[in-house]
């Protein structure tokens, strides 16, 4: 039997790993990028692709150098997307290096955020249903991780936790979903109201869009998560199940102004099956969370109309759409994080002052990464979050609100 080998991107897809051998199939994650496959994928690259590119290359071409390798018995799990976004020449590029090599034995599958990634495998429904269940309970988990870690009182804690309950996870999702994931997330709801924590001293809170490869791949933007931690804060970050309901939301749309109306209903049926999981998954840990909810597309979409067209479509919406949803629920901080010359994070980079604007000038970082490090980007995000800390002071004043200690230390000087 083959092996389905796909690129580490985040822990999510440790959920697809599960859900392909639940259904019987050989399944790898590959070990996650690093200085050394970067290097790898740069020198197979010309420079110009963005650095999601170099990174799943590096990792492709570094799995083909193993000596246990077998081009004949492997699959490549690579995803694509339509439209401008470079992410939709991926599997091109990777083919043709894969080909030059010799490796044409080496087959790559490529399901499309174009119907919503339909057709994957040959229990194809099964399967979504299942990557979807491990989606949002990773989802579920990472919203954990990210509000208890910075007030946990033994440090690494929840670090630990939450490696354990990702195991939990996978194990549910290869059990077949279901009453064995709810198992689990109850297993770890239950660990997390055990968990001491510290919150007397509360933090800013900062919201994280952007490009999703990057803003969920801790060692493509340099472990910015625990940054903004160590610098007092606290973040929320765009799940990967908000991409997929937009994947169902750009599918559903299309439908309905080209009148295909079977598609239309296909898509509304997995749409509400979507929810009605996700909702199931939540209960066991809905309690635990302050802002637990997934705000729906369409009024992510609502969000931008005053500034942006949604049908222009691209990352770009979720990103605006979701600044805004973040604003709304009060968080003192927005950072933008996309590859070096990326469209979508352009557009959003753009549009950010005209909607900053109508957001109170909420503090807002665009951070680029190019996988050559970043000069002065500890300094830049200091600054940033004693931004944030003023924002929160001023913006618990006028709730009156005073007094709250700050975390956050005095910045220092940017410097050229």
């Amino acid at each position: 039997m083959k092996t389905v080998y796909m690129p580490y991107m985040c822990d999510h897809v440790y959920a697809i790993e599960a859900a392909f051998k639940a259904l019987g199939q050989n399944a790898q994650v590959l070990t996650p990028s690093d200085d050394e496959s970067l290097e790898i994928g740069m020198d197979f690259t010309i420079g110009k692709e963005c650095s999601p590119c170099f990174m799943t290359t590096g990792d492709i071409v570094r799995l083909t150098q193993q000596p246990s390798f077998d081009p004949a018995q492997s699959v490549i799990l690579m995803p694509t997307t339509a439209g401008p976004c470079r992410f939709g020449q991926y599997a091109s590029l990777q083919r043709d290096i894969l080909d030059q090599a010799g490796l044409e034995q080496v087959e790559i599958i490529s399901p499309s955020a174009a119907n919503a990634y339909q057709g994957l495998g040959k229990n194809s429904m099964k399967l979504r249903q299942l990557i979807w269940q491990g989606t949002v309970a990773t989802d579920l988990l990472q919203k954990l991780l990210y509000e208890y870690r910075p007030y946990e009182t033994n440090k690494g804690q929840t670090d630990e936790l939450y490696q354990q309950g990702l195991a939990h996870i996978k194990e549910g999702v290869q059990a077949g979903g279901g009453k064995p994931l709810i198992k689990a997330m109850q297993w770890i709801a239950k660990q997390f109201e055990q968990l001491p924590v510290d919150r007397s001293e509360p933090r800013p809170i900062i919201g994280i869009v952007g490009e999703i490869y990057i803003r969920l791949n801790s060692y493509g933007n340099q472990d910015i998560i625990r940054k903004v931690e160590t610098m007092g804060g606290e973040v929320r970050i765009a799940s990967m199940m908000e991409w997929l309901y937009y994947t169902n939301w750009t599918v559903k749309n299309n439908a309905q102004h080209s009148h295909l109306f079977l598609s239309f209903i296909s898509i509304s049926i997995v749409d509400f099956y979507q929810q009605h999981q996700e909702h199931k998954l939540l209960k066991t840990v809905e309690h635990l969370l302050r802002h637990p909810h997934e705000t729906p597309v369409a009024k992510l979409m609502d969000n931008i109309r005053p500034f942006y067209e949604p049908a222009l479509d691209t990352e770009a919406v979720l990103s605006m759409g979701k600044a805004v949803d973040f604003a709304h629920l009060g968080l003192n901080g927005i950072l933008n994080l996309m590859p070096f010359s990326c469209m979508p994070g352009i557009i959003t980079a753009g549009m950010a002052p005209r909607i900053r604007a109508d957001l109170g000038n909420i503090p807002w970082l665009d951070v680029i990464f190019d996988a050559q490090g970043g000069t002065h980007f500890n300094t830049r995000l200091e600054a940033f979050m004693y931004q944030a800390t003023q924002y929160q002071r001023s913006t618990e004043k006028r709730s009156g609100v005073e007094n709250r200690k700050s975390v956050i230390p005095e910045p220092v000087a940017l410097t050229t």
